[in-house]
Protein backbone atom coordinates (compact mmCIF):
# COMPACT_ATOMS: atom_id res chain seq x y z
CA UNK A 1 0.00 0.00 0.00
CA UNK A 2 1.57 3.35 -0.88
CA UNK A 3 2.22 6.01 1.65
CA UNK A 4 0.34 8.99 1.63
CA UNK A 5 1.64 11.87 3.55
CA UNK A 6 0.14 14.61 5.35
CA UNK A 7 -0.81 17.18 3.08
CA UNK A 8 -2.21 14.98 0.75
CA UNK A 9 -4.19 13.40 3.39
CA UNK A 10 -5.48 17.15 4.17
CA UNK A 11 -5.94 18.44 0.82
CA UNK A 12 -8.16 15.42 0.46
CA UNK A 13 -9.84 15.48 3.15
CA UNK A 14 -11.06 19.19 2.12
CA UNK A 15 -12.20 17.96 -0.84
CA UNK A 16 -14.56 15.31 0.20
CA UNK A 17 -16.08 17.85 3.06
CA UNK A 18 -16.49 20.70 0.23
CA UNK A 19 -18.82 17.78 -0.93
CA UNK A 20 -20.39 17.07 2.29
CA UNK A 21 -20.98 20.93 2.69
CA UNK A 22 -22.73 21.08 -0.53
CA UNK A 23 -24.75 18.39 0.35
CA UNK A 24 -25.79 19.79 3.35
CA UNK A 25 -26.98 22.87 1.92
CA UNK A 26 -28.43 21.35 -1.39
CA UNK A 27 -30.77 19.41 1.40
CA UNK A 28 -31.16 22.41 3.83
CA UNK A 29 -34.34 23.86 2.83
CA UNK A 30 -37.64 23.19 0.83
CA UNK A 31 -40.25 25.95 -0.48
CA UNK A 32 -42.37 23.81 -2.44
CA UNK A 33 -40.00 21.68 -3.21
CA UNK A 34 -38.22 23.78 -5.57
CA UNK A 35 -34.06 24.00 -4.68
CA UNK A 36 -32.93 26.36 -7.48
CA UNK A 37 -30.06 27.56 -5.66
CA UNK A 38 -25.73 26.88 -7.45
CA UNK A 39 -23.41 25.74 -5.91
CA UNK A 40 -19.77 25.74 -6.77
CA UNK A 41 -16.13 25.74 -5.45
CA UNK A 42 -13.62 28.24 -6.31
CA UNK A 43 -10.21 27.22 -5.59
CA UNK A 44 -6.84 29.37 -4.91
CA UNK A 45 -6.54 30.45 -8.31
CA UNK A 46 -10.11 32.09 -8.84
CA UNK A 47 -9.47 33.07 -4.57
CA UNK A 48 -6.53 35.28 -5.86
CA UNK A 49 -8.42 36.88 -8.48
CA UNK A 50 -11.32 37.72 -6.06
CA UNK A 51 -8.95 39.20 -3.27
CA UNK A 52 -7.68 41.29 -5.74
CA UNK A 53 -10.85 42.57 -6.99
CA UNK A 54 -11.56 43.56 -3.36
CA UNK A 55 -8.62 44.84 -2.73
CA UNK A 56 -9.01 47.35 -5.74
CA UNK A 57 -12.36 48.39 -4.54
CA UNK A 58 -10.04 49.81 -1.35
CA UNK A 59 -11.39 53.76 -2.06
CA UNK A 60 -14.89 52.56 -1.84
CA UNK A 61 -14.85 49.79 0.37
CA UNK A 62 -12.47 49.27 2.86
CA UNK A 63 -13.73 46.31 4.45
CA UNK A 64 -13.47 44.74 1.00
CA UNK A 65 -9.78 46.07 0.66
CA UNK A 66 -8.79 44.22 4.12
CA UNK A 67 -10.93 41.08 3.62
CA UNK A 68 -8.83 41.19 -0.16
CA UNK A 69 -5.50 41.12 1.85
CA UNK A 70 -7.16 37.99 4.00
CA UNK A 71 -7.79 35.76 1.16
CA UNK A 72 -3.84 36.26 -0.20
CA UNK A 73 -3.16 34.65 3.67
CA UNK A 74 -5.68 31.96 3.47
CA UNK A 75 -4.33 30.91 0.52
CA UNK A 76 -1.04 30.06 2.11
CA UNK A 77 -2.96 26.63 3.91
CA UNK A 78 -5.66 24.43 2.56
CA UNK A 79 -8.46 26.93 2.13
CA UNK A 80 -11.78 26.82 -0.57
CA UNK A 81 -14.59 28.85 -1.21
CA UNK A 82 -18.14 27.15 -1.45
CA UNK A 83 -20.19 29.87 -3.23
CA UNK A 84 -24.00 29.38 -3.14
CA UNK A 85 -26.42 31.76 -5.11
CA UNK A 86 -29.68 32.11 -6.67
CA UNK A 87 -32.22 33.99 -9.30
CA UNK A 88 -34.05 37.05 -7.44
CA UNK A 89 -37.10 35.90 -9.15
CA UNK A 90 -39.83 34.40 -7.27
CA UNK A 91 -41.57 30.97 -8.80
CA UNK A 92 -43.25 30.44 -5.84
CA UNK A 93 -46.47 32.63 -6.53
CA UNK A 94 -46.50 33.43 -2.76
CA UNK A 95 -47.82 37.34 -3.13
CA UNK A 96 -46.54 38.07 0.67
CA UNK A 97 -45.69 41.67 -0.67
CA UNK A 98 -42.09 41.32 1.47
CA UNK A 99 -40.18 42.48 -1.74
CA UNK A 100 -42.26 45.43 -2.27
CA UNK A 101 -44.19 44.43 -5.13
CA UNK A 102 -47.87 43.80 -4.74
CA UNK A 103 -47.31 39.68 -6.52
CA UNK A 104 -44.71 37.65 -7.47
CA UNK A 105 -45.51 38.34 -10.96
CA UNK A 106 -45.12 42.03 -10.72
CA UNK A 107 -41.30 41.34 -8.60
CA UNK A 108 -40.35 39.32 -11.67
CA UNK A 109 -41.27 41.92 -14.17
CA UNK A 110 -39.32 44.30 -12.64
CA UNK A 111 -36.49 46.57 -14.27
CA UNK A 112 -33.67 44.87 -12.45
CA UNK A 113 -30.84 47.24 -10.11
CA UNK A 114 -27.40 46.14 -10.20
CA UNK A 115 -25.69 46.91 -7.67
CA UNK A 116 -22.28 45.65 -6.13
CA UNK A 117 -23.73 43.24 -3.41
CA UNK A 118 -26.62 41.71 -5.64
CA UNK A 119 -29.53 41.99 -8.57
CA UNK A 120 -32.45 43.32 -7.64
CA UNK A 121 -35.29 43.78 -6.79
CA UNK A 122 -35.44 39.86 -5.21
CA UNK A 123 -37.88 37.50 -3.98
CA UNK A 124 -37.45 37.48 0.18
CA UNK A 125 -37.66 33.25 -0.12
CA UNK A 126 -34.90 33.39 -2.49
CA UNK A 127 -32.88 35.35 0.38
CA UNK A 128 -33.75 33.05 2.73
CA UNK A 129 -33.16 29.97 0.70
CA UNK A 130 -29.27 30.90 0.20
CA UNK A 131 -28.75 32.31 3.67
CA UNK A 132 -30.30 28.39 4.57
CA UNK A 133 -28.37 26.97 2.56
CA UNK A 134 -25.01 28.75 4.01
CA UNK A 135 -25.69 28.36 7.60
CA UNK A 136 -26.32 24.34 6.61
CA UNK A 137 -23.10 24.01 4.39
CA UNK A 138 -20.87 26.28 7.43
CA UNK A 139 -22.60 23.89 9.99
CA UNK A 140 -21.37 20.82 8.85
CA UNK A 141 -17.52 22.33 7.89
CA UNK A 142 -17.68 23.08 11.87
CA UNK A 143 -18.84 19.66 12.21
CA UNK A 144 -16.07 18.00 10.40
CA UNK A 145 -13.61 20.39 12.37
CA UNK A 146 -12.93 22.90 9.78
CA UNK A 147 -12.41 26.45 10.08
CA UNK A 148 -15.25 28.78 8.40
CA UNK A 149 -16.52 32.14 7.93
CA UNK A 150 -19.45 32.89 5.56
CA UNK A 151 -18.78 35.91 3.60
CA UNK A 152 -20.47 38.79 1.65
CA UNK A 153 -17.40 40.56 0.19
CA UNK A 154 -15.66 37.37 -1.33
CA UNK A 155 -19.09 36.73 -2.56
CA UNK A 156 -19.62 39.62 -4.71
CA UNK A 157 -16.48 39.87 -5.62
CA UNK A 158 -17.14 36.10 -7.32
CA UNK A 159 -20.36 37.31 -9.29
CA UNK A 160 -18.43 40.86 -10.40
CA UNK A 161 -16.01 38.68 -11.73
CA UNK A 162 -18.17 36.30 -13.54
CA UNK A 163 -17.00 33.64 -11.65
CA UNK A 164 -20.79 32.25 -10.18
CA UNK A 165 -23.46 33.68 -12.72
CA UNK A 166 -26.77 33.98 -10.44
CA UNK A 167 -28.64 37.04 -8.96
CA UNK A 168 -27.75 37.07 -4.99
CA UNK A 169 -25.19 35.42 -4.06
CA UNK A 170 -23.22 33.89 -0.52
CA UNK A 171 -19.98 31.95 0.17
CA UNK A 172 -18.69 29.80 3.23
CA UNK A 173 -14.80 30.23 3.24
CA UNK A 174 -13.49 26.69 5.15
CA UNK A 175 -10.10 26.68 5.74
CA UNK A 176 -7.62 23.54 7.02
CA UNK A 177 -4.90 25.63 8.51
CA UNK A 178 -2.58 24.84 11.61
CA UNK A 179 -4.86 27.98 13.69
CA UNK A 180 -8.06 29.49 13.25
CA UNK A 181 -8.09 32.24 10.78
CA UNK A 182 -10.71 34.08 10.83
CA UNK A 183 -10.98 36.14 13.38
CA UNK A 184 -8.01 38.71 13.85
CA UNK A 185 -8.62 40.33 10.06
CA UNK A 186 -7.75 43.58 11.99
CA UNK A 187 -4.10 42.76 11.57
CA UNK A 188 -4.49 43.74 8.21
CA UNK A 189 -5.61 47.68 9.28
CA UNK A 190 -2.75 49.56 11.22
CA UNK A 191 -3.91 52.33 13.38
CA UNK A 192 -2.09 54.91 10.70
CA UNK A 193 -4.69 53.40 7.78
CA UNK A 194 -7.79 52.63 10.21
CA UNK A 195 -7.29 56.81 11.02
CA UNK A 196 -6.32 57.60 7.33
CA UNK A 197 -8.90 55.91 5.68
CA UNK A 198 -11.98 56.73 8.07
CA UNK A 199 -10.53 60.53 7.99
CA UNK A 200 -10.89 60.70 4.02
CA UNK A 201 -14.10 58.50 3.52
CA UNK A 202 -15.98 58.67 6.73
CA UNK A 203 -15.40 61.92 8.65
CA UNK A 204 -18.47 61.91 10.94
CA UNK A 205 -17.42 58.56 11.89
CA UNK A 206 -15.02 56.62 14.23
CA UNK A 207 -13.60 53.31 14.55
CA UNK A 208 -16.03 50.85 16.10
CA UNK A 209 -15.08 46.60 16.30
CA UNK A 210 -15.66 45.93 13.04
CA UNK A 211 -16.41 49.09 11.08
CA UNK A 212 -17.49 52.49 11.56
CA UNK A 213 -20.18 53.44 14.31
CA UNK A 214 -21.19 57.51 14.33
CA UNK A 215 -19.51 59.85 17.05
CA UNK A 216 -21.12 60.60 20.10
CA UNK A 217 -22.30 64.07 20.78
Amino acid sequence: MAVREMDELVQNGLDRALEIMALAAHNSFRFESRNTIKMLVADKEEMEAIAEFCFSLADMSPLSARDGRHVMELIKEPCALLLIGDSRKSPYNYNCGACGFRTCAELNRAEETDSLLAIGPSCQFKNININIAANAAAYMAWRLGLYCRVFSTLAFAAKALGIIDTDLVVCVSVSAAKKDPYFDRHQFWTDEYWDEVFENEFPTFTRGFIGAVEKED
